[in-house]
């Protein structure tokens, strides 16, 4: 314990001195860099504080190995939706903007970012081979693209964060603390849905006999967070790679693409929010986390403040969530298991090249050898999206812990694995687990592009609302329809409509 607090100790002060001092106070003026001979690429990157620390890494290294090159930030304005809109109204992207799985479509779709499989069949020093197909996935705009319109930067899947300090207070009905197992390790080596759910009811009953006599709470277990308002899960229920692989457990989907037939597609059957399988699903979601009380039933609009406020024994999401427990200052001991369900969500961040960036030369831009044509500054954008994909480029990443190589060939080594400590289960991220099967979660993406962001912001308001008391009667053995469950179908069929409506305008 004291060896994991120096060294966040010591990691916490170096983010300190990163968020102290501004990585591009210095930079170069980009028309000193263009008198100096360099060509200037502007990279929009978020205004996140942990965005602009990958961006410095890269900037540094990057440019140490091509020194006729200058990086330029370009902070995104506002919110990334607002920020990206802002680019298309004004034709003002950068050279490389930042992206995700989740967010590329309505711009990739509408032929603003290059197809990255031109450039990676003209060099013969990269392939995609040694990228995690699932990841590629997410960089088609729909179910028949198969364009590559953006580098895939991390393997973000869904796992487990544990609260280890605050299992170390809570006794199973054996007496033994992580809830009758005794230790992390034991903990460990039984992990299954069943164990998960045992440990759930351990943490809810240790958290109900503190509540009603706080009096006899030690001062240990109130540091541990062992107190009222405290939950066994962060679910992240509002989150579809957290949300959609549950209710596939379930037997449930809200996106059914074998209803996709072509031009002849009826949308109103692939959004299958309402189907009765997606509607037991929810039910099956609300019974066995939401009644016992293992979740809150509400969240904040990101869904991420439990867990990292030791307020939450588990939490579901990916490892950049690393960084918001470290950003509040936690101290306690964060260890990892896998998803605990037959499924489990996967996706990536990384950088597409907007397609304004082909119509740009520099003055200083080389010839392309062969020709007499000179490189443009989408060119030149091709070499740091390749060096992001690197084993150099990744290492940097993985340096701050908070992403996992997108690199197949980096699944067992490299910096993310000596992160923190080399005795964390960090291979919970990328286990193979028997029986799971990993969701690229990207079904979004047969809808049309402009319809996606509605589709998606309106299922998380079903998901809102199916952990609720309120909307589920007494008797969970009632046959599956309407009349039964008027309160939760209402509210589905509201959002459907919603949703529908977009859809319609958008075909």
């Amino acid at each position: 314990m004291k060896k994991f607090l120096a060294a966040l100790l010591a990691l916490l002060m170096c983010l300190s001195a990163v968020a102290c001092t501004n990585p591009f106070e210095e930079e170069e003026d980009p028309e000193q860099a263009e008198a100096a001979g360099k060509v200037v690429i502007k990279v929009g990157v978020l205004g996140t504080t942990t965005e602009q620390d990958i961006f410095s890494r890269y900037k540094r290294s990057f440019e140490a190995k091509y020194p006729n090159i200058s990086l330029q930030l370009d902070p995104i304005p506002g919110d990334y939706a607002t920020g990206m809109n802002n680019y298309v109204i004004n034709e003002s992207f950068p050279d490389v903007v930042f992206t995700t799985g989740d967010q590329h479509a309505a711009y990739s779709s509408q032929g603003h970012f290059v197809d990255l499989r031109a450039y990676a069949a003209a060099d013969d020093t990269f392939t995609f081979d040694d990228i995690y197909p699932e990841l590629i996935q997410t960089t088609h705009y729909n179910t028949e693209d198969e364009g590559i319109w953006f580098m895939p930067r991390d393997y973000n899947k869904v796992i487990t964060f544990v609260n280890k300090t605050m299992l170390s207070l809570v006794p199973g009905d054996n007496g033994k603390m992580f809830a009758g197992y005794g230790s992390f390790e034991e903990l460990q080596a039984n992990w299954d849905l069943e164990t998960f759910y045992e440990v759930c009811a351990a943490v809810t009953k240790k958290v109900a006999e503190n509540t009603q006599n706080p009096a006899g709470v030690s001062q240990e277990e109130k540091l541990a967070g062992l107190i009222k308002n405290t939950y066994a899960v962060d679910a992240r229920y509002n989150w579809a790679p957290a949300y959609s692989p549950i209710l596939k457990h379930y037997g449930g989907t809200m996106i059914d693409t074998s209803a996709l037939n072509g031009a002849n597609t009826d949308y109103s059957k692939v959004l299958s929010v309402d189907a009765t399988r997606t509607m037991e699903a929810y039910r099956s979601f609300y019974q066995n986390l939401a009644r016992p009380g293992y979740v809150k039933q509400s969240l904040t609009s990101s869904g991420v403040s439990l867990f990292p406020n030791s307020q939450a024994a588990f939490w579901f999401t990916t490892r950049p969530s690393w960084g918001e427990v470290i950003s509040n200052n936690a101290t306690f001991e964060v260890d990892f298991l896998p998803f605990p369900y037959d499924y489990t969500g996967v996706g990536c961040s990384g950088y597409a090249i907007p397609k304004l960036a082909e119509s740009r030369i520099s003055d200083n831009a080389e010839t392309k050898p062969g020709t007499s044509e000179k490189m443009s500054n989408a060119d030149y954008a091709w070499l740091f999206l390749k060096y992001v994909a690197s084993e150099e480029g990744q290492n940097e990443f993985g340096s701050i812990g908070m992403g996992v190589p997108s690199r197949i060939s980096l699944r067992n080594s490299g910096t993310w694995t000596e992160y923190g400590s080399a005795e964390l289960n960090h291979r919970a991220f990328i286990e193979e687990v028997p029986g799971q099967t990993i969701l690229s979660v990207n079904d979004i993406y047969c809808f049309p592009a402009t319809a996606q962001k509605t589709v998606s912001d309106n299922c998380i308001s079903i998901m809102t609302y199916v952990v609720k008391d309120g909307f589920w009667p007494d008797d969970l053995t009632l046959a599956m329809n309407s009349g039964n469950y008027a309160a939760i179908y209402g509210k589905v069929n509201e959002y459907k409509a919603t949703m529908m409506t977009r859809i319609n305008a958008s075909l």
